[in-house]
């Protein structure tokens, strides 16, 4: 399984512990095949992803996920598989993403999980 870091830019990138359930429109999708076949399509691919939180946590996150009722926390943040310091790691870019007011939606099973949504999803090289 790859090792992805959460980056909500300038230098804040978190360590996860894991990345599951990606729905893009409505169907769940493997990321790591996703970042192999990539993403192509005429319109934006809308969707959420639970990601559970690693041993060290960056504040940055912490405050983005606790502020999920104020609507300028949208931005684009980036997964990135594998090292951040690598620049041939594989980055995913989630457009206007959000932690969604579902988040706590895992908590009975992992009060360390959330998910976030986003707008749009695109592939980086």
């Amino acid at each position: 399984m790859t090792t992805y870091h959460l980056d909500l830019g300038d230098d804040r990138a978190e360590a996860l512990g894991s990345v599951t359930k990606l729905t893009l429109v409505g169907s769940e999708l493997d990321l790591d095949a996703l970042l192999t076949t990539g993403v192509k399509a005429p319109v934006p691919l809308w969707g959420d992803v639970l990601l559970t939180r690693g041993e060290e946590r960056h504040e940055a996150t912490t405050t983005w996920v606790e502020d999920v009722e104020n609507t300028s926390t949208h931005q684009d943040v980036v997964l990135i598989a594998g090292d951040p310091a690598d620049p041939t790691s594989r980055r995913v870019r989630l457009a206007d993403a959000w932690a969604s007011t579902t988040y706590h939606l895992d908590e009975d099973d992992d009060p360390d999980a959330f998910v976030i949504s986003f707008k749009d999803i695109t592939i980086e090289k």
